[in-house]
Order: C-alpha cells, then sequence, then structure tokens
C-alpha cells in the first residue's frame, strides 16, 4: 500500500524574547528557531477513518494529540479524503520543550498532502498548521525560522551554521502555560537583539551565534523549577553556551565541533536525567523529509 513516511525535527530556540502580554492573554514573542537531527518518524496510510498509534504509551491517541487534529483539519478541507491511519516513532522527549508533538502535527499535513497529492502550497499548510498550535507552523517551514506575535506568524530566514547540540531533558516536565503566567514585569525583554542575530546568520558568524542565545522564559521556569536552574548551572560551569529549550524543562549547549559536544555530553551526571546528541539541520534534510513508499505490503 502507498504511504509516506516523514522525518519531523525537534526544534531549538536561539533566541526566544518574552516581550508583553497581549490584551488576548497571549504573550507577545520575538523568536529564533532552529530545527535540529533529533527526529521521530511517522509513517501515513490511506484508511476509512483516522487511526493513530506509537510506540510511546506516553501520548493521546485521539484529538488531544496535534498529529490527530492535523488530520482532521485536513480531511474537513478535503473531505474526499476518508481517514488516514498514523503511526509515530517516537525519539523526541515528552514535555521536553523541542515542540516534539507540535512538529508531529506539521509532519501530518506534509504527509498527507503528499500521500493525497492534495497539492497544498506552503501557505495552504501553514494556514492549517495555525488553527493547531503557536510552534505547528514552524514545523512546517523549518530549519530556521523568526517567529513572532503569539508565536504562529513564522517566516524563514538565513540558516544557522552547522552545529552540535547536547540536550539533557530531566524526568519530569513543565507545565507552559504555568511558565508564561508566572512572567513578571521585569523579567520581559527590553532589547532589540533579533536584528543583530539575523545579521550573524546572514554572515555564518559562528561566534556571534554562540555569544548570544537568549530565552527569557528561563528567569520564570527557574523560579517554578529549580531543579531546571540547577541542570543549567551544570552546563554554565562546564560550557561556554548554553540555554534551556522553549519553556523547558530541557537545557541544551552548543558546539563548533562533534568531539567537544561527544566529551560534554559523556561528562553529564546520570540523575539529571537523558541526554542526546544531535546537529543543527540545513534546507537539503527539510526537502528531503517526506518520502512516498509505493511499495506493496
Amino acid at each position: 500500500m502507498r504511504q509516506a513516511k516523514v522525518k519531523t525535527y525537534a526544534k531549538i530556540n536561539m533566541v526566544l524574547n518574552c516581550l508583553y502580554k497581549r490584551d488576548d492573554g497571549y504573550h507577545e514573542i520575538s523568536s529564533i528557531m532552529q530545527a535540529i537531527s533529533l527526529h521521530d518518524n511517522i509513517n501515513l496510510k490511506p484508511a476509512g477513518e483516522i487511526i493513530l498509534n506509537s510506540n510511546s504509551t506516553l501520548i493521546p491517541l485521539d484529538e488531544k494529540n496535534f498529529a490527530f487534529k492535523a488530520a482532521q483539519l485536513v480531511i474537513s478541507k478535503y473531505p474526499s479524503i476518508k481517514g488516514v491511519e498514523i503511526y509515530i516513532d517516537k525519539k523526541i522527549p515528552i514535555e521536553a520543550g523541542l515542540a516534539g508533538g507540535s512538529t508531529n502535527a506539521a509532519g501530518v499535513i506534509l504527509g498527507m498532502n503528499k500521500l493525497f497529492n492534495l497539492k497544498m502550497t506552503t501557505s495552504e499548510m501553514i494556514e492549517v498548521a495555525e488553527q493547531i498550535g503557536s510552534d505547528v507552523p514552524f514545523g512546517i517551514i523549518g530549519p530556521t525560522a523568526l517567529s513572532t506575535g503569539r508565536g504562529t506568524n513564522v517566516s524563514p530566514i538565513p540558516e544557522a551554521p552547522l552545529l552540535w547540540v547536547v540536550l539533557l531533558k530531566p524526568d519530569f516536565g513543565v507545565s507552559t502555560p504555568k511558565v508564561y503566567s508566572n512572567m513578571k514585569e521585569q523579567m520581559f525583554e527590553k532589547t532589540d537583539n533579533i536584528k543583530g542575530f539575523l545579521g550573524a546568520l546572514e554572515r555564518k558568524d559562528q561566534d556571534y551565534i554562540l555569544g548570544n542565545l537568549v530565552n527569557t522564559l528561563e528567569k520564570s521556569t527557574f523560579a517554578l523549577y529549580p531543579k531546571v536552574q540547577e541542570i543549567k548551572d551544570f552546563f554554565i560551569r562546564n560550557t561556554k553556551h548554553s540555554l534551556m529549550a522553549g519553556s523547558g524543562p530541557t537545557v541544551f549547549a552548543l558546539f563548533p565541533n562533534e568531539i567537544e559536544a561527544i566529551n560534554f555530553k559523556d561528562s553529564i551526571p546520570p540523575d539529571y536525567g537523558k541526554a542526546y546528541l544531535a546537529q543543527t539541520i540545513d534546507s537539503k534534510e527539510i526537502h528531503e523529509r517526506v518520502i512516498i513508499d509505493e511499495k506493496e505490503n
């Protein structure tokens, strides 16, 4: 049976500015997001209804899952599609601040577009993605993007240079709504750091990129979850360039070469959580993430 195979990549924020709370209750942000090689694998097949399965027992298998919701929205747009069978092979840790669920949803949109020959444009796929969650449009665009507004206004920007990434996911999650609601006026970012970072990406200025990582949500998350600050402190003592991912609890460090990254990963105390090694990806990997398999099963 014809099927689509999709790689859905984890996301880190190299810059994440929480600027102020908007009148609609959301927070205004500006963020530079980067896809990394850590990824889930999704298989999609035509079916008579939406069927979702996974190797993970930690994710919902109904409309609470962004991937399921993505399939519902695509089918509502194209009613000739009766259903789709989705299998998610999870490798990205759950509740990690790495947008795993969001990029799964984007993968379903991308995969269904190819599987059913829908010929949706990128803009049309983003319109679907925006209805699901703030990070889902990034999963359509990748590998490097600027996000503004409440996070759904996403535009491609010059790709980051190749960097190695070591991530540490502790054995607990954090509540993203709680992190945002805990943001106080003095925690909001007051400086415009986006323009300089965009210039560095254009120049492929690795030193500037590594030296100007920012996440204003750290202050809020650290106050609520002191263990995350303990992990970040360990990273600061042992690496030059580290940051919390999204609203946490994952902390990551960036390295210019693989050897440094491996040596640091091997030094992380096991009781802090699970460590991962990855690297930034480029547009070639984004363009090749959906494969159509015509083989008969």
